[in-house]
């Protein structure tokens, strides 16, 4: 399936290289370009039909989402194999939308919820202080500019989702589904937080190992 992915990303940005009469690094940006909207596709693909059939599309889409949006900002670990971001994201999005929506989905008194809103954002700021933005070796950071513009970007979603989180507690009285999904944007946050650790970094290194090693085998 991801070889499929790859070989398509590729024709189609060879027939575009063509057309525009591209160099082969313009073709290689739009081939990497493809690849990673596919990825991303395939990914929404696979949860949206485990949350359908496990009832729990919501959570996972707002997960999906949440990671995705507040990643570009802040970066983070991730694998180094097509297929190891696909079973990595499949897997850890479908664990903690099962959490938020079966095992976390009793609503607490709203002073106790908010308490731990607040606990839970103010650890993300603290790491997403220390560590933003979190880069990758092949694509380091440099420009002074650029960590700033980032840094303001990473805070400001992460406010945001600290204010979504608020407003679906209290919509709760209205419509209790809402709990769960505040408490999906809380996971999301504390997951994309995992991820900008040193032991997140090792974690997923170690995971995407094992399923290279398999791969390989294959």
């Amino acid at each position: 399936m991801v070889r499929i992915l790859e070989t398509l990303a590729y024709n189609i940005a060879e027939k575009i290289a063509v057309e525009m009469n591209y160099d082969e690094d313009k073709k290689a940006v739009i081939a990497y370009g493809l690849t990673a909207i596919f990825q991303m596709a395939t990914i929404f693909a696979v949860i949206s039909i485990i949350g359908i059939l496990f009832d729990f599309w919501y959570e996972s889409i707002i997960i999906f989402l949440g990671v995705g949006i507040i990643r570009k900002s802040t970066g983070g670990a991730h694998s180094q194999t097509m297929e190891g971001c696909i079973i990595i994201s499949v897997l850890s999005i479908t664990i903690l939308s099962t959490l938020a929506r079966y095992f976390f989905d009793f609503p607490l008194s709203k002073f106790v919820d908010f308490g731990i809103s607040i606990f839970v954002y103010i650890i993300c700021f603290i790491v997403f202080y220390i560590r933003v933005p979190v880069d990758s070796p092949n694509k380091p950071i440099v420009k002074l500019e650029k960590i700033r513009k980032l840094r303001r970007q990473s805070f400001l979603i992460l406010t945001i989702f600290f204010l979504l989180s608020i407003i679906f507690i209290i919509l709760t009285t209205w419509y209790n589904r809402f709990y769960s999904i505040a408490i999906s944007i809380r996971l999301a946050m504390l997951w994309q937080l995992f991820t900008l650790t040193r032991s997140g970094a090792q974690f997923i290194g170690k995971v995407d190992s094992k399923f290279k090693v398999f791969i390989d085998k294959k």
